[in-house]
């Protein structure tokens, strides 16, 4: 099953790696989300590496969608975990943020180990 957008590889025993194409359309949030919970509940994951190395800046609306998809993550039992997020993407979020997100971060995949709260 493909997730328009998105490449979404599994890379381990129970762990996936989501990487966000140019063609990836976050207004179609709810779809989105959807195909992405419904492959990783078909393959009984346990956590999902969200790639942003490609993301230079992440504003509020960016910031929602992945709120959003590591809230739906949570109900299916999946550690949503964004890596590679590069300086000035951190930087952007560190202006806007109020609450912390529902979403982990880490350097790289290496870093997440079992058990890793992010």
């Amino acid at each position: 099953m493909s997730v328009p957008g998105v490449h979404l590889t599994a890379i381990g025993s129970g762990d996936f790696l989501l990487e966000p194409t140019r063609s990836l359309d976050i207004s179609k949030r709810s779809e989105l989300i959807e195909g992405i919970i419904r492959r990783l509940q078909g393959t009984k994951s346990q956590r999902l590496y969200y790639d942003l190395a490609e993301l230079p800046v992440i504003d509020p609306v960016y910031f929602g969608w992945l709120n959003a998809l590591a809230r739906a993550c949570q109900t299916v039992n999946v550690q949503m975990v964004c890596i590679h997020m590069q300086p000035t993407a951190a930087f952007a979020l560190s202006r806007f943020v109020k609450d912390p997100p529902c979403f982990h971060s880490a350097h790289d995949v290496s870093l997440c180990g079992e058990g890793y709260p992010g």
